[in-house]
C-alpha cells in the first residue's frame, strides 16, 4: 500500500520531462504527483497506488511505449485494446495484464495533437475529461475537482444504490387539528 501525507495521489503519464516538471510545480501543493514516462511505468504506478488513487493524468502519445495513452485508459476501464480502424491491438504486451480495472478513478486525457485526437476519442475509451496542451492549470484543477466529485458519487451509489429524486412538493402545513 502506498504511503500518504494527506495529499491525494495523482499519477501523471507523460513522456516529456519538461511538461511533467511544469505540472509538478503547479500541482504539488494540492496533490502528490507520481510520474510515469511510459506505458510500463504507468501500469506499475497505477497498480501500486490503486487503492488511494485520486486521478490519472494521461498524455496520449507516449514515445517509446507499446501502448498509447488511449490504450492505457481502455485497459484501466476494462475495455479491449483497439487501434485505428477498430482492429485489435497487436502485439499485446504481457505487462499490460497487470493494469488494474478502475472504473471509478477519474482519468483526464491530455494532448497537444488536437488535429489528431478529440474529446470524443477520449470519452469513447472511458476518460472523464479531455484537456489540451499547453495545460491551462485553472481548468485542470477544476477538472480534477469535478472528476473527484463524480467519482465520489459513483462510489456512494455502489454503497447505497442510485440516488432518488428529491420530493418536489412540500408537505402541507399542519392545520391545527392534528395531534402533536
Amino acid at each position: 500500500m502506498a504511503e500518504t501525507d494527506g495529499r491525494p495521489v495523482v499519477v501523471y503519464v507523460e513522456d516529456d520531462a519538461d511538461t511533467f516538471k511544469i505540472a509538478a510545480l503547479r500541482l504539488q501543493s494540492k496533490y502528490r504527483l507520481r510520474w510515469a514516462q511510459n506505458d510500463r511505468e504507468a501500469i506499475d504506478l497505477i497498480d501500486f497506488h490503486q487503492r488511494g488513487l485520486h486521478a490519472v493524468l494521461m498524455d496520449i502519445e507516449l514515445r517509446g511505449s507499446a501502448l498509447d495513452g488511449l490504450d492505457l485508459v481502455r485497459l484501466l476501464r476494462g475495455l479491449p485494446l483497439r487501434r485505428s480502424g477498430d482492429q485489435p491491438h497487436e502485439p499485446f504486451p504481457d505487462y499490460a495484464q497487470k493494469m488494474p480495472r478502475l472504473p471509478n478513478v477519474p482519468v483526464i486525457v491530455l494532448t497537444a495533437y488536437t488535429a489528431r485526437y478529440s474529446e470524443d476519442d477520449a470519452h469513447a475509451v472511458g476518460a472523464t475529461h479531455f484537456a489540451t496542451k499547453p495545460i491551462d492549470f485553472t481548468r485542470l484543477n477544476l477538472a480534477l475537482a469535478q472528476a473527484n466529485i463524480a467519482a465520489v458519487m459513483r462510489r456512494l451509489e455502489t454503497l447505497t444504490g442510485p440516488a432518488q429524486p428529491a420530493a418536489t412538493a412540500m408537505p402541507p402545513p399542519p392545520d391545527g387539528n392534528e395531534k402533536r
